[in-house]
């Protein structure tokens, strides 16, 4: 059948109108559809000569001199950082890692070297916004804030800080750069920052305060600022010196750390503040109720005090040092302390595990990253460059300001023996010096010239670009431990602990502590010594018999004690007629027991004291006033009337029993005889890595 031509007109006139329609809706939605991001807001255009160069050239000079003034170094600890004064009366805008936390008091050096004290306010953490106050009373110059919710890719800013922490004689430093990308907290910029900068401003061209240096990424353009407006949002709580956080869902958020009160619940009671010389240096685990606590041994400084969870502060005694593990062991005057649940088996890897500090939510959560491992230590290094020679390991060359040339290492000089252990060869000398740790005293017996010396060097850390990237990248986040490595057995887990938190038990989730943390190695792994280590160490600890290293030199009275039986000098010219017994003396037999009874009074002090070996005794001067107790000597021996008895009952030498009260009244050598059980220390020592 054929169709009528008006009809077929009208039907395609129809299809026409229906494919238009489609067209237009179909563009609406691809419009609607099309992804908007930074590339739709419109760019400063560049410079496109030297006059326009110039002029913001010229902006950018102004820039300088108008807020240079105002920018500071902030120093707190060993931490270093930057600021921006932004009022007459001192207040200092910065970032909130800069601030660490409120309250903490920081040292502020101007552009022209003049430092003032200061203290932190307040710390928004999400955005890493920090408040601080110079405290010292003056009128400073300051800059002012800006907005940043209306700023545009591609516009000029200008960025300042002290790049690596503050420099004598360098003003803050200036670097120029273009605006990338800006959203609500965050600016980017291609202006390059490095660490040091953080908590400096960045600028318009107008001299105000867009935003605060915060962090940097992996390449050139990766830098990013604090927007001012989260300061201008937030302005009186971090006046208020307040501290809080994003309540965002993350691993540490508020409601996951809720899920672990009542798993951590018995263990937060064991948890002690250590503070030295009334600052919190660390925390402690009570692992004992009588008043025991254990913590880190290298943060231990002056006056040690404990501060317990029901507010109690209690002065603590350093009674033990296991330098391998950096624990210590304190004494405090209590006997209701808490009870610590332990759990003697190591957990496996991935299992849940919190610090616990004082408060109802654990410090920081995470897993178990690795099996029970060494950490292995930093090996020290001389700065010397060495060759195999003909007479042994020749050093080819010193590096400037290397432990070497402090030394007084020469070229050519050639390396016989380190530290009393022969080095025939590089390697053998290598292997040695990898035993011993940065900061390590060791002996070099050198030839130079044939010439036999006896130096002595401190060795120093290998720093390298390398090195030097690493421990930034480490230190990036909460900081790391002083010590870090060396240590004979760990468990490594992922919980972000601040160094300053080190000391604390870790629980896992039956609520049993399965180790003490000792140290933050860097920003992936946190060190916690096992329980079943712990436990082998506690009671060498609690004995007494690892004494604190200050101790030492207190552990050698002998050649103290030598003064003070020098003291009796003016018996000394009574002696000389000792020269008569002397020649008495000369059967060295007797002298060959003396080496002998050396030891022994160490053991058994009492047992040697013949009388014969007292005059043979006179290398020791203590003896001397006991050896010549001739009846001539006896009214000069009067400072020591209980040894003129001991002269008759000495030839009996059979009634040990005169000997035995004889050797009670010097109870006090004993102790000060004993404290150098290093031999002691030495078996336990061994016992515990064998166990």
């Amino acid at each position: 059948m054929r169709c009528h031509p008006a009809a077929t007109r009208r039907r395609w006139l129809r299809c026409l109108a229906v494919l238009a329609v489609l067209a237009a809706i179909a563009t609406t939605l691809s419009a609607a559809d099309e992804p908007k991001g930074p590339k739709d807001v419109p760019s400063i255009e560049s410079p496109k000569d030297a006059a326009e160069l110039g002029a913001v050239e010229a902006k950018v000079r102004a820039v300088v001199a108008k807020v240079l003034p105002c920018t500071v170094g902030i120093e707190i600890g060993p931490s270093r950082g930057s600021g921006v004064i932004v009022s007459e009366d001192g207040l200092v805008v910065t970032a909130g890692h800069v601030a660490v936390k409120p309250g903490e008091k920081a040292k502020f050096v101007t552009h022209d070297g003049k430092t003032h004290e200061g203290v932190s306010l307040g710390i928004f953490k999400g955005a890493d916004a920090g408040l601080m106050q110079i405290t010292d009373k003056g009128k400073y110059p300051f800059a002012e804030l800006g907005k940043s919710g209306d700023l545009k890719p591609g516009a000029w800013c200008v960025a300042l800080g002290h790049p690596l922490g503050y420099l004598p004689g360098r003003p803050p430093v200036v670097r120029v750069g273009r605006i990338l990308y800006s959203e609500e907290r965050v600016v980017q910029t291609d202006c390059p920052l490095i660490g040091g900068d953080s908590g400096g401003p960045l600028l318009d061209l107008d001299g105000k305060i867009i935003g605060i240096n915060s962090r940097i990424g992996g390449t050139i353009n990766m830098n990013y600022h604090v927007a001012i407006d989260v300061f201008h949002q937030h302005w009186d709580r971090l006046k208020k010196g307040e501290m809080w956080d994003d309540d965002v869902p993350g691993r540490d958020s508020a409601v996951v750390k809720a899920a672990f009160r009542k798993v951590i619940e018995q263990a937060a009671k064991c948890v002690a503040q250590v503070k030295c010389d009334g600052k919190d240096k660390v925390l402690g685990t009570v692992v004992g109720p009588d008043g025991w606590i254990l913590t880190k041994a290298s943060e231990l400084t002056g006056k040690i005090v404990c501060r317990f969870r029901d507010g109690r502060e209690l002065e603590a005694k350093l009674v033990g040092v296991d330098p391998r593990f950096d624990l210590a062991m304190l004494k405090v005057d209590a006997a209701d302390l808490p009870a610590i649940p332990w759990n003697l088996k190591d957990p496996e890897v991935g299992q849940w595990v919190a610090a616990t500090g004082l408060t109802d939510d654990p410090l920081a959560i995470g897993v178990i990253s690795v099996p029970r491992r060494a950490i292995p230590p930093d090996s020290g290094v001389l700065g010397i460059k060495i060759d195999n020679g003909e007479q042994g390991v020749t050093i080819s060359e010193v590096l400037k300001k290397s432990p070497a040339e402090k030394a007084g290492l020469k070229k050519d000089d050639v390396i016989t023996y380190l530290d009393g252990q022969p080095a025939k060869n590089r390697d053998e000398l290598a292997a040695v010096l990898r035993k011993y740790r940065p900061g390590t005293k060791i002996k070099l017996t050198v030839l130079r010239d044939n010439k036999k010396l006896e130096l002595e060097a401190t060795l120093g850390k290998l720093i390298t670009p390398a090195t030097q990237q690493r421990d930034m990248l480490n230190a990036s986040g909460v900081g790391m431990s002083g010590r870090r490595d060396d240590f004979p057995v760990v468990l490594q887990h992922d919980a972000v602990l601040r160094p300053a938190d080190c000391g604390s038990p870790l629980v896992a989730l039956d609520g049993k502590v399965v180790g003490m943390n000792v140290a933050r190695g860097g920003r992936t792994e946190t060190y916690c010594v096992p329980a079943n280590a712990l436990i082998l160490l506690m009671y060498d600890l609690m004995s007494g018999r690892l004494h604190p290293p200050e101790k030492k030199p207190e552990a050698k009275p002998e050649p103290e004690e030598e003064p003070e039986a020098k003291p009796e000098p003016e018996e000394g010219p009574e002696t000389p007629p000792a020269p008569e017994k002397k020649p008495e003396a000369k059967p060295e037999p007797e002298p060959e027991k003396k080496p002998e009874a050396k030891p022994e009074p160490e053991k058994k002090p009492e047992t040697p004291p013949a009388p014969e070996q007292k005059p043979e005794a006179k290398p020791e001067p203590e003896k001397k006033p006991e050896t010549p107790p001739a009846p001539e000597q006896k009214p000069e021996a009067k400072p020591e009337p209980e040894k003129k008895p001991e002269a008759p009952p000495a030839p009996e030498q059979k009634p040990a029993p005169e000997q035995k009260p004889e050797a009670k009244p010097e109870p006090e050598k004993k102790p000060e005889s004993k404290p150098a059980p290093e031999q002691k220390s030495i078996l336990v020592w061994s016992t515990t890595v064998a166990a």
